[in-house]
């Protein structure tokens, strides 16, 4: 191994050398080119100086001998040649270059001296009349320069080589020696005794053996641990919610990319508190009161005209080695209030909209009923009152979602007995019980804190539901009864129920499980809808079960107004 390492290092010297060497001679040629130039150009500059303001040109180009002058005018025609030449010089590039104003040393080989030489032309103005001054002088002959300095710089490499040789060697000895403690405690940690080096071979191939020998037994659990930390990271930075893990002392060990997007940060916030998140007092307090109550929870914040939702789990943990404490999940939920807002705009503004002339159309059918004669036109606009009626209907039904969804609702809150609620509602849906052969029953009473219409609005939908969509000879149930502070209202019905797959979306507006039949019953598909919204205001649960061919049972459970907040 010592002779590989003295061998390499001598090849590395050698081929420093030569390449110092390579650079040291285009440095020279390079120098050279750039001396040879400035001369050719200052000479250019003083001849035509010169020329511009002697009286006889001539005589002032005649005392030039050791370098070829041509002047040529503007087409190109040779004036003066001092090796007499007379052939039109206007194609000659560094002519072109002179006559653009932009004058520039040309290298090349010239027929007229038989060698390699330099070119050099300025455009000037004597006499009224535009010339260019061109000077030719053959390239000088290197040769012995670049001679001498091979010699030295040969003599100089030769030297560095042997000097680096000599310390290569010793070097070598002293880095064999070192592998070889190495080598020995390697062995010893994967044979769990005492390591021996070897006498003579590769040091690096045993080390290499030791390495492999260790890798070989961890390769295996460490590719387990690389894919599962691949597939978590996969699935961290590609959920739609920003994720953030804290440990105990409230500082981010774990974060995903829509965190970074969220708050709008570059940096890496590993090991960071919440706080460098954001700038904004309030947030903080939030996040940080959170973080401390050690509980689960949920919080809403607008920044910086994004609406944030915060979900909280925490975590008890014994000891404080700093592991993860809570995770708190950042969904931006702006878009979605946005469409819920635009949508809600929409309903209020067509509602406000329609009201007026369906009042006006409602008003005009009612007179030409009492003057209509023919029993065909009557007939007619007994059907155009109907639907105009059903049409107000739904017009106020949306403008009171409209009114919930925006919590502009009345929310007054009086004492509602519910059982005097369910038997006003159970007297005006009589009449439509006894077209149907439906019974209506109403049972057991409790009391809850709420605006009257709102309260009226839930039994009132519930009951018309459990009436139209029943069967002759059927019966709908109101019961109402209390359960630990808690009231609940109970509507079934013995209908034609409602198919599993629809009960996640009855209560949408305008859902309908059966619309040909839904149309016959003059519902607007909203009773439900209002129920929800209704039932949200006030932090009631809806639960709803039903059975095709058996019924439907409705629940609405209002907590103790003290308890709805929480």
């Amino acid at each position: 191994m010592r002779r590989k390492l003295t061998l390499r290092c001598v090849l590395i010297s050698l081929i420093t050398a030569v390449i110092v060497f390579a650079v040291a001679l285009g440095v020279v040629f390079w120098l050279y080119d750039e001396t040879e130039s400035d001369d050719i150009k200052d000479k250019t500059h003083l001849l035509t100086a010169a020329l511009q303001s002697a009286e006889d040109p001539s005589s002032v180009l005649a005392a030039i001998d050791d370098t070829r002058v041509t002047l040529v005018d503007a087409d190109g025609n040779v004036v003066y040649d001092s090796y007499g030449a007379t052939d039109n010089h206007g194609d000659r590039e560094e002519i072109i270059a002179a006559m653009n104003g932009e004058p520039e040393v040309v290298g090349r080989y010239s027929q007229t001296m038989g060698a390699h030489a330099y070119y050099y032309a300025e455009k000037f103005t004597a006499g009224g009349n535009t010339y260019v001054l061109r000077l030719c002088e053959r390239r000088s002959d290197i040769g012995p320069y670049i001679g001498a300095a091979v010699g030295a710089l040969v003599l100089a490499a030769a030297v560095g080589i042997a000097v680096s040789a000599v310390f290569a060697r010793r070097m070598s000895g002293s880095i064999s020696a070192r592998l070889g403690e190495i080598n020995n405690r390697l062995h010893a940690l994967t044979l769990a005794t005492p390591g021996t080096s070897a006498a003579g071979g590769d040091e690096f191939a045993e080390i290499a053996e030791e390495i492999d020998a260790l890798v070989a037994g961890l390769g295996g659990s460490l590719a387990d641990l690389r894919r599962e930390q691949s597939k978590l990271d996969f699935v961290i930075n590609n959920i739609s919610q920003g994720m953030m893990a804290f440990s105990s002392h409230n500082e981010i060990v774990l974060y995903n990319k829509p965190v970074c997007k969220i708050f709008k940060v570059k940096d890496d916030i590993m090991g960071r508190h919440f706080s460098y998140l954001t700038k904004d007092e309030e947030l903080k307090t939030l996040m940080h009161n959170a973080l401390m109550r050690g509980e689960d929870g949920e919080f809403s914040y607008r920044l910086r005209g994004k609406d944030l939702n915060f979900k909280v789990y925490s975590f008890k943990t014994d000891d404080e080695s700093g592991e993860i404490e809570h995770i708190v999940l950042v969904a931006d939920l702006t878009k979605e209030k946005a469409a819920i807002r635009q949508k809600s705009e929409f309903f209020a503004n067509a509602s406000h909209e329609l009201k007026t002339p369906l009042t006006t159309m409602q008003g005009l059918t009612e007179i030409l009923l009492a003057k209509a004669g023919d029993e065909g036109q009557k007939k007619q606009l007994e059907r155009i009152y109907k639907e105009s009626k059903r049409l107000s209907f739904l017009v106020q039904d949306m403008l009171y979602i409209s009114d919930l969804e925006s919590g502009r609702a009345e929310r007054r809150e009086e004492d509602i007995d519910l059982g005097a609620v369910a038997a006003e509602v159970r007297q005006e849906y009589s009449h439509q019980a006894e077209e149907r052969d439906v019974t209506i029953n109403v049972s057991g009473s409790g009391h809850v804190r709420a605006d009257y219409r709102n309260i009226y609005e839930i039994v009132g939908n519930l009951c018309s539901n459990a009436v139209h969509y029943n069967v002759p000879g059927g019966k709908v149930d109101m019961d109402i009864r209390t359960d630990g502070g808690q009231v609940i209202l109970t509507v079934s019905d013995t209908g034609i129920g409602i198919p599993e797959e629809h009960l996640p979306k009855v209560c949408e507006r305008f859902y309908r499980v059966d619309k040909s039949r839904s149309k016959k019953t003059g519902g607007t598909g909203l009773g439900l809808a209002i129920v929800k919204h209704v039932c949200n205001l006030y932090g009631a649960k809806l639960n709803i079960r039903s059975k095709v061919g058996e019924g439907t049972t409705v629940q609405v459970v209002f907590s103790p107004p003290d308890d709805r907040n929480k």
